[in-house]
């Protein structure tokens, strides 16, 4: 800042130091600057400009926002300006002789710092006008948002009244926009004031502050200018609806007359919707009487209606008048009052007659129900049995639904034609509803019949229920039996599984009462009907079967389990014992003389449970005995690792014999030592004793083991189980003995050791000793036969049982059966009980033959084997017998499930070409209900694809029945032949209902083929005709660009050239679509079929001739001189080629468009007027059967069929000879050509300013197709192909850019190629623009030649990019 008495200009000034202030976006810097030794402050620099406003409300807010802390910050730094000015004072005290220069640079600092205060708050203060002047602005701006809403919302009145409120409520919004407008426009004015004066004032003016003020003022007048222009538009609308709604006011009176007389006909109308048709007859023909009076009542309120309607039209011819059509509605909405009240009172009529016939009806139907009822109290009376009152009552029953079935069933019509919900069939619905109660307090007094038949229908339910639970019972059992059984590898694991069986078992019984339940009520309750009863009978024969089997498999699976349980349960007992003896034995210590009767205790205890340890170890040997039977006679692969519990079972045993023997020994030791302690007299004594007693024991046994007579093994298994227990109850003596020829032993050689004569009973051990190894091979011998004596008996006795009940099987089940589940449950029961029997049979053969080889042995001599023999024998015999029975059974089951399964299989070839026949049909259907629009190629094709699959499920169908016919005629050799003849018949019915469907859908799918080659041939027609009429019109238009007579000969021979060959091919395409035609429709259907491409024919072959003619006239007369000018212009052009040419008036519009293209687009002007049909250089492409599609000329057109684009050739015309048919008006067309930018918002159809032309292009390239649209409003593009909607996805891209629009292809294939069409529509009109997009095969040509210059700048490039990298 500047002071007074500033320094002089000869000294230096230096910035001291610089202080910046930030807050936000917003920053000043300070300079404190020393010149001398005058110090003063200066504002050296300001973000934003002191002068700058915001551009919105926002933005105003935030740099007020910013300027107050910063104002606040710089306030902070008061206290430092102030102790710089202490310093000042205290220089100036010490500097006394300079004291009135400091005091004047104090002075000039604090004034520096006020004003720079001053001047903050000022620019506070604009901020804060700036933000009120925005708020204004958006008051003033939601203001005309309001009105423009006010004005754009849909204004609604039902009065004249509220109609005037509408119109106040237009001059409420119109006075507050201008008072909004006035307040806004005083705020700007007082901001731009305030903005002129802070410019002005203050010493430091300097040229950024007024760029400030220049831009604060510039956005206040934009933001001005855009809400003045806003309102004012806006005070335009509201004064034009203001207009318009006066214009509406002057309907109200005739709206009033209006309402009053619609008021009326909606009254009668709800009363007429409203009114009863009567609850009694009575009621209903008063109803009748009223109604025809309001007849009489309805035709005054006509007349009413006509003299409205005369007023009406006098209004809707005044002049002037403009809701003409407001009142067209009032009158259509009064034709249709009358109409609806005409049509409801001839229905109500119509229903009070038929409520008249309801009510008689009713009243009838009561009398008869009165007589019924007195009827029913006589019945009651006489005291009959059920079944006969059950016959009364129902005959009674029937008599009621008789009588009351008239009135109901017009009482329901009735109802369903006036409306189940509506209030005039109340009556109705309450005299059906006395009706149907008097018939329910009818029906339930004779009842008789109903409970007769619900006792029936109890007793089914409580037998089928009985039979329910025994199905689900043996469901619940059948999978735990259908499994192999585990006996366990433990004591409790096999309960455990025991436990199970058992609960099974007790379930099998529970269910088997059941059963009986079952069957004893079929059998004793005579209510069931004889069908019934034999159904539920052969159900419940069938479940006591299946659970005869499963008990028979349970007890089997017990029996076993039980066994193996038994014996785990034995050796546990066994092995403690054997401890309890082996600790005895190995701790016993000889007593003392004073413990003499105390060890006496100990022994003979000890003897009482080593006899124990004998019996429950030969009783464990002999369970082990009885398990390893069971489970030889068990089924193949019943039992789960039958090998490893043998083994187990059989080393348990092994281990127990050796613990038996391991404990005979000890127990022989321990009397050793007991008896060692004796005297040596006493011991001989002793020894003797014993020797004697267990000589005499082993002789008695000798002739126990030789009986006088020979033992025979063929005896009865209760002889043989006799034997067995008698041989098991030896045992223990039989060990014991054995143990005391082993202590006789040992005790010789201890006495002999101790010097007892010994030797003199030598002679007397040895011949114990031989008859004690005699007989101990002996019983070996004969229990090894006996064991198996007793498993032979046993698997003879069950192999008995089961021939037993084979045989009844045999005897008892149907040989042929009808159902191929049952037969193959009892083939599968038969296989298994075979597979039963086969096993037993063989083991019996192997246990007979081995007892009688062991009979053979020395030992066994007397005992014989002559009853086995011939018992074997029988065996065998009824084994072959039963074998060939059972293979008989089978083989008549197997036919029966062959049978069986055959003929289900030839019922599912049934329903299968039932099921193809029903969709054949309706597919057929389908397509026939398809309009002639909706049959196009590409249905057609569908249709035939689907036809074809068809086709094969039949042949399909054909090669199954082929099998089974073979396999019927192979397997059924032997059969009955009126079971074969069954099968072949229907057979022989399929095939014949197949080869006629087959024959029908052949003869539909010819039709369809022939239906699409008549198609596709009359589509290349088509192209061909598009492209003889593109070639025509480019021709036409080129032709007047031709300047010498030369120019048109070449012209003239180029189109010769290339169309006059074609055109037999198409007579001979046209003469094929007759031929179809008529092959197809028949001879004149064919005919008129045909008819129209030859009159398209004819069209285009004249407008060919007719522009031969046309160039050749134009040959004459440029001969002649009588030319047109070089620079003739665009007109020009246009006018000769409608003289040459002679165009029809419908082809112009086409080619003033053209030539509008022309001059607003050159660059999409044709390079060539012919193209040779099929070259790709010329934008064409061949069709089927040679067809020539020639490129199309320039234009849009609308035709029976949508064309193809694409940026490099023209497209063709569609619609016909020289006939580019335009979807707008011409006069339309030229206004928009003519207008241009000018046209303002005048309504415009659609235009391409740039055009689609046909393009080819290889495969794998990209390409787009584009087109330039003008209108308005604003046209919708949308692009076809092939007649379906174009839509962006992962292949090709829909762009639109203001006026163009495109589809990108960034690679071509060749499936893309075909017809495009670009559709432009507005409300002003439709324009259509066609390109055909050819794709050829990706065929590069060999490069011809160098770009030389190409290349030198390449290998430049290259040098000095290597040159780069190497630096």
């Amino acid at each position: 800042m500047s002071s007074q008495g500033s320094p002089g200009v000869g000294f230096s000034t230096t910035t001291v130091s610089s202080v910046a202030v930030q807050a936000g976006d917003s920053k000043i810097v300070i300079a404190v600057i020393k010149c001398g030794k005058w110090v003063q402050l200066q504002l050296a620099e300001s973000q934003p400009n002191l002068l700058e406003i915001g551009s919105s409300q926002d933005e105003t807010k935030k740099l007020l926002h910013d300027h107050e802390l910063l104002l606040a910050k710089l306030k902070a730094l008061e206290d430092q300006v102030w102790e710089l000015l202490q310093e000042a004072d205290k220089t100036a005290e010490e500097n006394k002789d300079q004291s009135q220069v400091y005091d004047a640079m104090a002075n000039t600092l604090g004034e520096a710092w006020a004003a720079l205060v001053s001047m903050l708050e000022r620019r506070r203060e604009l901020l804060r006008l700036t933000s009120e002047f925005f708020e204004n602005a958006l008051e003033f701006a939601i203001k005309i948002d309001q009105a423009e809403d006010f004005l754009q919302n849909t204004q609604e009145f039902e009065s004249a009244e509220s109609l005037k409120a509408l119109l106040q409520l237009h001059e409420h919004h119109t006075k507050e926009l201008l008072e909004r407008s006035l307040a806004l426009l005083n705020k700007s004015q007082q901001l731009t004031d305030f903005i002129e004066k802070f410019k002005c004032d203050g010493p430091n003016v300097n040229p950024e502050l007024i760029q400030g003020a220049h831009n604060s003022c510039l956005k206040i007048d934009s933001l001005l200018e855009l809400l003045q222009d806003r309102r004012r538009q806006l005070d335009k609308d509201l004064k034009h609806q203001q207009q318009e709604l006066g214009q509406v006011l002057q309907l109200c009176q005739w709206d009033q007359q209006e309402n009053e007389v619609t008021c009326w006909f909606q009254k009668t109308i709800r009363d007429l919707q409203e009114q009863s048709l009567g609850s009694s007859l009575s009621d209903n023909e008063e109803l009748i009487c009223k109604h025809e009076e309001l007849i009489i009542k309805a035709k005054e309120w006509n007349s009413a209606v006509e003299k409205l309607k005369s007023d009406a039209l006098g209004i809707l011819l005044s002049k002037g008048y403009v809701e003409k059509e407001h009142l067209q509605l009032s009158n259509q909405k009064l034709n249709q009052l009358q109409g609806e009240l005409g049509q409801l009172m001839a229905e109500r009529k119509t229903w009070l007659r038929e409520a008249n016939g309801f009510f008689s009806s009713a009243n009838q139907a009561f009398d008869v129900l009165g007589r019924v009822e007195a009827y029913l109290k006589l019945l009651k009376s006489e005291g009959l049995s059920l079944p006969v009152l059950a016959s009364r009552h129902e005959e009674l029953h029937r008599e009621i639904k008789d009588c009351t079935a008239d009135a109901l069933q017009k009482g329901q019509a009735l109802i369903s034609q006036v409306d189940s919900c509506s209030s005039p069939v109340t009556g109705v619905h309450e005299m059906m509803g006395c009706i149907q109660r008097r018939v329910d307090h009818l029906t339930q007094q004779c009842s008789a019949h109903k409970e007769f038949a619900l006792k029936k229908q109890q007793l089914t339910a409580s037998v089928e229920g009985h039979l329910k639970k025994v199905e689900m019972s043996i469901q619940k059992i059948s999978p735990v039996l259908s499994n192999a059984m585990d006996v366990g590898s433990s004591l409790s694991e096999s309960r455990k599984i025991l436990s199970k069986y058992l609960e099974l078992d007790i379930q099998a019984k529970e269910t088997a009462q059941e059963l009986e339940a079952a069957a004893t009520l079929v059998t004793e309750k005579n209510e069931f009907e004889p069908d019934k009863k034999a159904l539920l009978s052969s159900k419940a024969k069938w479940l006591e079967e299946e659970l005869k089997i499963l008990g028979q498999s349970i007890s089997s699976r017990s029996q076993v389990l039980q066994a193996y349980v038994a014996f785990l349960q034995s050796s546990e007992e066994v092995q403690e014992q054997c401890q309890g003896l082996k600790q005895f034995y190995q701790s016993g210590i000889l007593q003392k003389e004073e413990d003499a009767a105390e060890a006496k205790h100990q022994s003979d205890s000890a003897e009482e449970q080593w006899q124990l340890f004998l019996k429950r170890s030969f009783l464990t040997q002999d369970l082990g005995f009885e398990f390893l039977i069971l489970i030889n006679m068990a089924k193949k692969d019943e039992i789960l690792n039958v090998k490893s519990r043998v083994h187990l079972t059989e080393n348990t045993m092994e281990s127990h014999k050796a613990e038996r023997e391991e404990l005979s020994h000890l127990r022989m030791t321990w009397q050793l030592k007991a008896i060692a302690s004796k005297p040596l007299k006493q011991q001989w004594g002793a020894f003797k004793e014993q020797l004697r007693k267990t000589t005499y024991n082993l002789k008695r046994l000798q002739e126990a083991l030789m009986p006088v007579s020979a033992l025979d093994l063929g005896g009865s298994l209760q002889t043989i189980l006799g034997l067995q227990k008698k041989w098991n109850e030896m045992k223990p003596q039989l060990q014991q003995l054995n143990d005391e020829v082993q202590y006789i032993i040992k005790e010789s050689e201890e006495l002999s050791g101790k010097g007892a004569p010994v030797k003199e009973k030598s002679q007397q051990l040895k011949e114990l000793i031989h008859l004690h190894q005699t007989q101990k091979e002996r019983t070996r011998d004969y229990e090894d036969i006996l064991y198996k004596v007793v498993q032979f008996h046993q698997v003879k006795e069950k192999l008995g049982h089961l021939n037993k009940s084979r045989e009844m099987e045999f005897l008892e089940q149907p040989k042929e059966l009808d159902d191929a589940h049952e037969a193959q449950v009892h083939l599968s029961r038969s296989q298994d009980k075979q597979a039963q029997i086969d096993h037993l049979h063989d083991l019996a053969l192997s246990l007979g033959v081995d007892i009688i080889s062991s009979v053979q042995r020395p030992n066994c001599s007397n005992v014989s084997a002559k009853d086995l023999q011939q018992q074997l024998d029988i065996l065998e015999g009824d084994s072959v017998s039963g074998r060939a029975k059972a293979e008989e059974y089978e083989r008549t089951l197997a036919c029966s499930l062959e049978y069986c399964t055959t003929r289900d299989s030839i019922n599912e070839l049934k329903e299968s070409f039932k099921d193809i026949k029903k969709k054949f049909n309706n597919l057929k259907f389908n397509y026939t209900k398809k309009n002639e629009k909706a049959r196009n190629l590409k249905a057609l094709k569908n249709q035939i694809q689907q036809v074809d699959a068809h086709a094969e499920k039949i042949q399909a169908l054909k090669r199954k029945m082929e099998k089974i016919e073979k396999k019927t005629s192979n397997s059924f050799l032997n059969y009955p032949n009126n079971k074969v003849n069954v099968l072949l018949e229907a057979m022989k019915d399929l095939q014949k209902h197949v080869d006629d469907f087959n024959k029908v859908v052949m003869d539909y799918k010819l039709n369809l083929d022939l239906t699409e080659h008549l198609q596709e041939t009359i589509e290349e027609c088509h192209f061909w005709y598009e492209d003889a009429s593109a070639t025509v019109i480019r021709v036409g238009k080129y032709s007047t660009e031709c300047k010498t007579k030369e120019a048109v000969e070449i012209l003239h021979q180029q189109f010769n050239k290339y169309i006059m060959p074609s055109v037999p091919q198409q007579e001979e395409r046209i003469q094929e679509i007759s031929d179809l035609a008529q092959r197809l429709y028949g001879f004149e259907e064919g005919q008129k079929y045909a008819e129209k491409i030859m009159a398209k024919h004819k069209e285009v072959l004249e407008s060919i001739t007719e522009l031969c003619v046309s160039l050749t006239e134009l040959e004459e007369k440029l001969k002649q001189g009588d030319i047109l000018k070089t620079n003739v212009n665009q007109e020009d052009f246009h006018d000769d080629f409608i003289d040459l040419l002679k165009e029809p008036a419908r082809n112009k519009q086409t080619l003033f468009n053209e030539e509008r293209n022309k001059t607003a687009s050159p660059r999409a002007r044709a390079e060539l007027a012919v193209g040779p049909p099929g070259r790709p250089g010329h934008g064409t492409a061949s069709g089927r059967g040679g067809a020539v599609h020639a490129a199309a000329a320039r234009g849009s057109w609308r035709g029976p069929r949508d064309h193809v684009q694409g940026p490099g050739t023209p497209p063709p015309p569609r619609g016909g000879l020289l006939g580019a048919r335009a979807a707008a008006p011409r006069e339309e067309a030229e206004g928009a050509a003519a207008g241009g930018a000018g046209a303002g918002r005048a309504r415009q159809a659609p235009g391409f300013s740039r055009l689609l032309s046909n393009v080819t292009v290889t495969e794998g390239s990209p390409v787009t197709l584009e087109v330039e649209v003008t209108g308005f409003p604003e046209p919708t593009l949308t692009w076809y192909k092939k007649g379906q909607k174009l839509s962006a996805d992962g292949h090709l891209q829909v762009l639109h850019k203001e006026t163009r629009h495109s589809v990108f292809i960034p690679k071509v294939c060749e499936a893309d190629a075909g017809l495009y069409v670009a559709r432009a529509q507005n409300s002003s009109g439709i324009l259509s623009s066609n390109v055909i997009l050819h794709v050829t095969g990706n065929h590069r040509p060999p490069i011809t030649r160098i770009n030389w210059i190409t290349l030198c700048v390449i290998y430049i490039s290259v040098s000095l990019m290597y040159w780069v990298l190497t630096q």
